[in-house]
């Protein structure tokens, strides 16, 4: 089965770079990598490159890159996704974007790509994430034995850490927008007692940060909406295949994520332009599936605004009072 994994890189080599390793040390060989740079106003590119030839010294072990793979590694420079005439089944694609668009927009580039290459399924993986050698094989095996092969996610832990972020991915309530991650915050050993089943009948998206898609889904579905540009993404994904397509959980898929690298947006920190992104998201959400709940979304998010300030004004009070 060819596969195709696409890492998408704004200004963040380091970590991209150390999730291509993990995704090549893969016992399951992917048919192709593609990273995608999303116009990184840094020397991302150049230090990509510099990595695929080999000459490179930054030590990728320190973010959690696993032995590194030889080199050089065949590495096929591409603009745009305009042509792919020069990538064979192997190879490391570079895709170049001439302009930032965004998650969803970065993310389609890479999936343009690949469908056009022949990939069976689509991996998509956030670039501050690192993956275990068996996870790739465990997601294929678990997407493909549903009867209608849809999305698959994984088992999302927090790095070096046996506390489990995301049990493939959550539940979105459409009256206030807001989501909920399965299995947030289990240590592994209970994260573990629930079965793939338990999981599936729980969730109605699969979590961004590890997605699989088969070829038929991105097909008859279509590309991520560009409209998002970030966050949400993977509601609205899922919400446009409902009824259509099985989403799967791969608890066997090990996933390692640093949070938030690229974005700014964490349980640690939240930067304003992440948190105006993340709003506008859930409105668009909101709009497009359940116009109805607009009201209740828009006083949901009112709420969660006011309860943020209110927290960072006793937090900042508190700070004071030390003093």
């Amino acid at each position: 089965m060819r596969i195709g994994i696409v890492i998408l890189n704004y200004q963040n080599w380091q970590d991209s770079l150390a999730c291509a390793e993990s995704v090549l040390a893969s016992t399951y060989t992917p048919t192709w990598v593609v990273i995608v740079d999303n116009a990184s106003p840094n020397d991302s590119v150049r230090w990509i490159r510099h990595w695929a030839a080999g000459k490179m010294d930054f030590v990728l072990s320190e973010l959690g890159a696993p032995s590194l793979s030889p080199k050089p590694i065949p590495l096929v420079d591409v603009i745009n996704g305009n042509s792919s005439d020069d990538v064979q089944p192997g190879s490391v694609v570079l895709l170049r974007n001439c302009e930032n668009k965004g998650y969803a927009g970065g993310n389609n580039a890479g999936m343009r790509l690949l469908l056009k290459l022949g990939a069976d399924a689509v991996w998509i993986l956030n670039n501050d994430t690192v993956v275990d050698p068996g996870a790739l094989q465990a997601m294929l095996n678990r997407l493909f034995s549903k009867p209608r092969p849809g999305l698959c996610g994984s088992r999302i832990q927090y790095m070096n850490s046996d506390i489990v972020q995301c049990c493939g991915g959550g539940k979105t309530n459409p009256w206030t927008g807001l989501s909920r991650l399965e299995g947030h915050n289990l240590h592994v050993s209970t994260a573990l007692e629930y079965s793939a089943d338990e999981i599936e009948r729980k969730i109605n998206f699969i979590y961004g940060a590890s997605v699989m898609a088969s070829r038929a889904f991105i097909q008859q579905v279509g590309m991520m909406d560009e409209r998002f540009f970030l966050y949400c993404e993977e509601q609205d994904w899922a919400n446009s295949s409902k009824g259509k397509f099985d989403l799967a959980y791969a608890p066997d898929a090990l996933v390692y994520h640093k949070e938030g690298a690229t974005t700014g947006f964490s349980k640690h920190k939240i930067k304003p332009l992440s948190l105006w992104y993340l709003t506008r998201s859930r409105i668009l959400l909101t709009a497009k599936h359940n116009y109805l709940a607009l009201p209740t979304v828009c006083l949901s998010i009112l709420f969660a605004a006011i309860r943020l300030v209110w927290r960072r004004c006793v937090a900042a009070r508190s700070r004071m009072s030390c003093f």
